[in-house]
């Protein structure tokens, strides 16, 4: 027997044994969930993870799967395989998390130009940011990698020195400035001048 008549036996006998399981699941052996709990959740935490790049993120993702899995386990009709069903669902979930977030940094951005008071003495930076339209603002800081951004933002809107964002986000105070000054020259590269 050929080797990939071996494996696509193989692969058989493991998509028999998985819709074997979702059937006995369906019948009312809930105990069995655990196995595919077990069966998957590496799987789905790695595609979680690739589409989040944040292992909190990535867990938060794998827990709405299997969640929605034990809920719809009984709609799953077998027309794909079981892996791909997951997969499917996984990738839905991810990208819902991923929309939920760039809504919430919005948001945040929106309140955080808000609470900027017009008596403040500001830094021409945050002087500059403040009369910028939000969006734009928003666009700039979601176009650079989330290592810049994040700095830019604790920076610029929550105001924190760099000692403070170096411990923020666990790296040096020298990563923390050459992060900032590269940011900086990344918006003026791309907008001519930018707003820093």
């Amino acid at each position: 027997m050929s080797s990939s008549k071996v494996m696509e036996e193989e692969r058989g006998d493991a998509m028999e044994s998985d819709e074997q399981l979702v059937r006995n699941i369906v019948k009312g052996n809930h105990q069995l969930f655990k196995e595919l709990i077990v069966r998957y959740q590496s799987k789905v935490f790695a595609v979680a993870l690739k589409v989040s790049n944040n292992q909190k993120d990535a867990e938060d993702i794998s827990q709405e799967v299997f969640l929605q899995l034990y809920r719809s386990l009984e709609n799953f009709n077998g027309e794909s395989s079981l892996a791909t069903w997951i997969y499917r669902i996984t990738m839905n979930k991810a990208i819902d998390f991923k929309r939920k977030q760039v809504k919430q940094q919005e948001n945040e951005t929106s309140e955080l130009l808000s609470t900027l008071q017009e008596d403040n003495l500001l830094s021409p930076e945050e002087a500059l940011i403040k009369t910028i339209d939000k969006e734009l603002i928003h666009s700039y800081l979601i176009e650079l990698p989330q290592a810049y951004s994040d700095v830019l933002k604790l920076y610029y809107f929550e105001e924190l020195t760099y000692g403070e964002i170096a411990l923020k986000l666990n790296v040096a105070v020298k990563t923390v400035e050459s992060r900032l000054y590269r940011a900086k020259r990344l918006i003026k590269d791309k907008h001519k001048g930018g707003i820093i």
